[in-house]
């Protein structure tokens, strides 16, 4: 029913999950080309970080040498609050610029342990190895369809599910992207007729 490449936890929930559904098209992302475009998050955090990591050494390495910063009017010895608080400001830059880094493996791993699956009733995407999680479209959620397709066939649907309400209250688009997906307007094509169903 499913393909052998997926993870055999993510096969076997897959297998229990849809007994009785029609199966119309199943897929995992396509991991390479995610990784691929991740890519430019990894080369926009390389100057990133060095820039972070060169603003907080200047006041850290100040502070080592127990430079206090006379301008300031500290006392000899003891490191200004102007000092740390300018390296402390830093902290948040670097942290960032190390999530950055790393975007192109979360984007591996999050990839590998992904698949869509559109059946007679539902469009659903599972996520997840020891703990899967699944979240099912049905026909009448889906209010509309944008994709996004690249030369080679291959892109992202991007399925809208009307309106809710964030945090602060404002309203704003639900929706759920398929990630990079080969044949990606014959997807929508068959998310289409689910719609069409409800």
């Amino acid at each position: 029913m499913f393909d052998a490449a997926i993870p055999p936890e993510l096969k076997a929930f897959a297998e229990r999950e849809f007994i009785g559904e029609k199966l119309v098209w199943a897929a995992r992302p396509d991991v390479k080309i995610a990784v691929f475009i991740s890519f430019g998050i990894w080369l926009f955090a390389v100057p990133w970080t060095a820039f972070s990591l060169f603003w907080i050494s200047i006041p850290a390495a100040a502070l080592y040498e127990g430079y206090t910063g006379a301008d300031i009017g500290a006392p000899k010895g003891a490191p200004s609050l102007a000092m740390w608080a300018f390296a402390l400001w830093g902290v948040p830059f670097v942290l960032v610029g190390f999530a950055m880094l790393l975007a192109p493996l979360w984007t591996l791993k999050r990839g590998t342990k992904t698949l869509y699956v559109l059946t007679g009733k539902r469009l659903a995407v599972l996520e997840g190895s020891r703990k899967i999680t699944i979240t099912s479209i049905l026909p009448g959620e889906i209010s509309g369809l944008s994709r996004k397709e690249g030369p080679d066939g291959r892109g992202t649907l991007i399925v809208l599910q009307g309106f809710e309400k964030d945090s602060d209250g404002d309203r704003i688009s639900k929706k759920t992207e398929l990630g990079v997906i080969t044949d990606v307007r014959r997807v929508e094509e068959l998310v289409r007729g689910l719609q069409a169903t409800a």
